[in-house]
């Protein structure tokens, strides 16, 4: 199914999701009744009312409107896979519930590995990480049963309590005594989701079907790793990018997809580049013995401009496919000889100095090259 290809509303206007919550189901098996059996994620749901509670206790949104997503929120006949991926695509805070089944779902995997591209994006974009995932001990787990992705995010659990920490949600929901921390913790939880979505949450994305990511990994596992590749890729190159002379407008592009080119494209450096106020100086060659002209960089500009406008088409139309064969062929075969072709127009032909040499010939004119044929080559 392809999902909407509009981008929905950012974070800044008030209309996005202040939280995702993902955690891993509890699916029936084939031989249960659902009539009379309890819900296998009944706490995981109280979880969700009680922190979507103390959410809007803490802001100022209008009765009615929901500040955080789940995807027991969809009901039946509507398009889930569609109301997934477009929270997923806009929504301000990722809360991923550790537990040991959480990092064998594919689903899981997916909705962190899309997050986590909006993030990689917004980084590579303005240069600032966002740090929107609130990792939340569902069970207790140590580091090392963690993918590195997951043991990424900064938070300290004791700030929710010392009980919390050592127990998890979990247990403080369902034992009566541990009441009182339960409270104080989800208060705490709450306080941190609204801060960090009004402070330091990623641009929203083109919304992307997460279920088509699942053909392309072999398990979870696999998707958690792409994920922190998604970290690295935004770490080598977290200085914002600045483009010299004027930037294109693109026409037909909003806020750019999955990844590097979430957010609004305004959010790339703004400075502009003058080539005439370059001082020749400061550009001289690596051999030091030819300062670069104004007319090179006034090429080289060209061709930075259009190479931009045509990846940003395909961060737009082709979202996380950055790192596959497609993306490679579509670089040598669209956006390079765009921009060459954009980078010669800047250029004057000029006719290299001498007399032009003949191509050679496997059988010339005359056996002596001097006369200007080619020699003959038996």
């Amino acid at each position: 199914m392809a999902v909407s290809d509009r981008a929905p509303e950012g974070p800044g206007d008030g209309s996005a999701p202040y939280f995702f919550l993902s955690y891993a189901r509890h699916h029936r098996s084939a031989g249960e009744s659902p009539v009379g059996a309890e819900d296998p994620d009944r706490w995981t749901l109280r979880f969700f009312d009680d922190l979507t509670f103390e959410v809007m206790e803490l802001t100022t949104l209008e009765r009615g409107v929901q500040p955080g997503f789940m995807d027991r929120e969809v009901h039946v006949g509507q398009h889930w896979r569609r109301r997934i991926s477009e929270a997923l695509a806009a929504c301000r805070v990722f809360l991923p519930l550790y537990t040991p089944r959480y990092f064998t779902s594919l689903s899981c995997a997916s909705e962190w590995y899309l997050f986590q591209a909006r993030q990689s994006a917004h980084e590579l974009i303005s240069g600032s990480r966002p740090e929107a995932i609130i990792p939340v001990l569902w069970v207790p787990m140590p580091d090392t049963e963690l993918p590195a992705v997951a043991r990424t995010p900064q938070f300290d659990h004791r700030t929710l309590g010392e009980a919390y920490a050592r127990f998890g949600f979990l247990q403080l929901i369902r034992l009566a005594r541990y009441k009182d921390e339960y409270q104080l913790a989800i208060h705490a939880l709450a306080r941190h989701v609204v801060q960090v979505a009004r402070d330091r949450s990623p641009g929203a994305a083109v919304p992307v079907d997460f279920t088509a990511l699942h053909g392309r990994f072999e398990d979870a596992d696999d998707m958690f790793a792409a994920a922190g590749d998604l970290v690295c890729c935004a770490d080598a190159g977290r200085t914002a990018l600045v483009l010299p002379g004027p930037r294109p407008a693109l026409a037909g592009v909003g806020r750019l997809a999955l990844p590097p080119g979430t957010g609004e494209p305004t959010s790339f450096g703004s400075a502009g580049f003058d080539p005439a106020g370059v001082d020749s100086a400061d550009c001289d060659s690596a051999e030091g013995d030819a300062p670069c002209s104004p007319c090179a960089e006034a090429a080289v500009a060209a061709y930075l401009r259009t190479a931009h406008s045509k990846l940003a088409e395909w961060f737009t139309s082709h979202p996380a496919q950055v790192s596959s064969v497609d993306f490679d062929e579509f670089y040598f075969r669209t956006v390079h000889p765009a921009a060459k072709t954009a980078l010669l127009r800047q250029l004057t032909p000029q006719t290299p100095p001498g007399p032009f040499p003949r191509p050679p010939r496997l059988r010339g004119d005359a056996a002596d090259p001097r006369s200007g044929g080619s020699p003959h080559v038996p």
